[in-house]
């Protein structure tokens, strides 16, 4: 116990002394949880800018412009006679979409026919791409189901008769988990998992990083100790940073949040476990510091797209998602997301708690095996101080 108390006061030590792990450890946590929301704010895009190519000039042409504008998805920014310059405005990123209105629109319409109108948005902008058409499709649903009904009243039905005779099963649509259908509530609590992870994994690096480079070979005393009291440090360290981010930031931007914080708790020690074990195991490998950020933040992007959230899993080659199973954020943001957003129970979610659990051991296992052998360590470190005494004591 006193090499395990020694090992965290002086792994505090470290941190409090070197400014550059400092920052990462506690000041860029704090940044991310203030900064990183407030660009998706927003939640959803609306107002996309449209414009009409209208080669009818009739009323109900018209009409139609001046339901697409109405829309909250849309707003109509430019009318231009011909596609060519519809589409030119689109290359130049001064509109999303494209409303064509063809030649004797209303005339086909008040004949009994069928008219085709054509839309076009820009599918190289996805998020714009998906609003824009819904915006396009239920305006024009809209003016479609209108005319359709007043057809129906012609013939003698009453105007309900004629709404049920038009939509005969109505679709009652109601997301789930997700009520305002947010980009920043489907984004934002998944990325906070992956910031945790590699604010931690770079603070490790770091300080290993600044070890190496003052060439101080020695060996511990109590590989044991030494590796379970500096996994307390960060874990104590972090246990309070996921409090801030689980517990505040997610109700202080108003994202989901129905996770119980018993489970939340428990499904968050040994994501936690796991990743330091990681860093403390994969420390030897970190000889100047600047190796660490650069090799760590190459990961960050791979590791986004493997965990399952923003590509899905079954769309990912089997053997690709055995290895990213060997990052703690693929069950971790996979977990966290179903437990906070999705309010489900830890029973729930066993699967990923338990490859945590196997994570957490197998890298402790690893760490323990380092930290056993001759190892770079900090001054007046655990490791430093160890090496001056007897190997038996």
């Amino acid at each position: 116990m006193k090499g395990f108390g020694r090992a965290f006061a002086d792994e505090l030590r470290a941190v409090r002394g070197d400014r550059g792990a400092l920052l990462v450890l506690v000041g860029a946590v704090l940044i991310y949880a203030l900064f990183y929301p407030l660009p998706y704010l927003p939640e959803v895009l609306k107002e996309v800018p449209a414009v009409v190519v209208d080669a009818d000039h009739s009323a109900l042409s018209r009409q139609l412009v001046r339901m697409l504008d109405t829309h909250e998805l849309i707003a109509v920014r430019h009318e231009v006679p011909t596609l060519a310059e519809a589409e030119a405005l689109v290359r130049a990123g001064r509109a999303g979409g494209i409303l064509a209105i063809p030649l004797d629109f209303e005339r086909t319409i008040r004949r009994g026919g069928s008219a085709t109108v054509g839309v076009y948005t820009d599918a190289a902008y996805f998020l714009v791409y998906r609003q824009a058409l819904t915006g396009f499709a239920e305006a024009i649903g809209t003016l479609s189901a209108g005319i359709e009904i007043r057809r129906l009243e012609a013939t003698g039905l009453s105007p309900a008769q004629a709404r049920a005779r038009r939509d005969p099963v109505p679709l009652l649509m109601r997301p789930l988990f997700n009520p305002a259908e947010g980009y920043a509530s489907y984004i934002v609590p998944s990325v906070l998992v992956l910031i945790l992870q590699q604010t931690l994994l770079i603070g490790i690096g770091l300080l290993a990083g600044t070890a190496s480079e003052r060439r101080e070979e020695t060996a511990l005393a109590s590989p044991l100790a030494g590796t379970l009291g500096r996994a307390a440090f960060y874990l104590s360290l972090y246990a309070i940073h996921t409090l801030l981010y689980f517990g505040a930031v997610v109700r202080l931007f108003g994202f989901p949040n129905y996770g119980r914080p018993a489970t939340l708790a428990a499904f968050a020690l040994p994501f936690l476990l796991a990743v330091i074990f990681l860093g403390l195991a994969a420390s030897h490998l970190f000889h100047r510091r600047e190796t660490a950020i650069q090799a760590l933040l190459f990961t960050s992007l791979p590791a986004v797209f493997l965990a399952g959230f923003s590509w899905p899993p079954e769309a990912v080659p089997a053997w690709l998602h055995r290895v990213a199973l060997l990052l703690p954020s693929t069950p971790g943001m996979a977990g966290f997301l179903r437990l906070d957003q999705m309010g489900a129970t830890l029973s729930e979610v066993r699967g990923e708690w338990m490859t945590l659990w196997v994570l957490a051991i197998a890298y402790f296992l690893l760490a323990w095996l380092v930290a056993a052998h001759p190892r770079t360590a900090r001054p007046g470190g655990p490791e430093s101080r160890a090496s001056e005494a007897a190997p038996g004591q």
